[in-house]
């Protein structure tokens, strides 16, 4: 599907930063956490308040800097967790 405004491509998920190895977040799997920007929910026990907002935080993450990555831990990593913020209110998601 081309990339239209309501249909981004990956490149354009507003990425607040990435958590290089869990084995909390998805139990049983070794994964890495990548924390993307924007919440609508703004909850007083928020863990990453600091991503509540896009573009609030300044990260050195961009997309091609992520996937540098995952190509580098393959074989390693059996999962990506997608974590904010709340990722869900990113059109880009379903494409990363």
């Amino acid at each position: 599907m081309p990339a239209t405004p309501l249909h981004p491509t990956h490149q354009a998920l507003r990425i607040g930063g990435l958590q290089p190895m869990t084995t909390l977040d998805y139990p049983d799997h070794l994964a890495c956490v990548l924390f993307c920007q924007g919440c609508a929910w703004r909850c007083r026990y928020c863990h990453n308040p600091e991503l509540i907002r896009c573009g609030a935080t300044n990260t050195d993450w961009s997309w091609a800097k992520v996937l540098d990555f995952l190509q580098q831990r393959q074989g390693l990593l059996q999962a990506v967790v997608f974590s904010g913020g709340e990722a869900t209110l990113q059109l880009a998601l379903p494409s990363a």
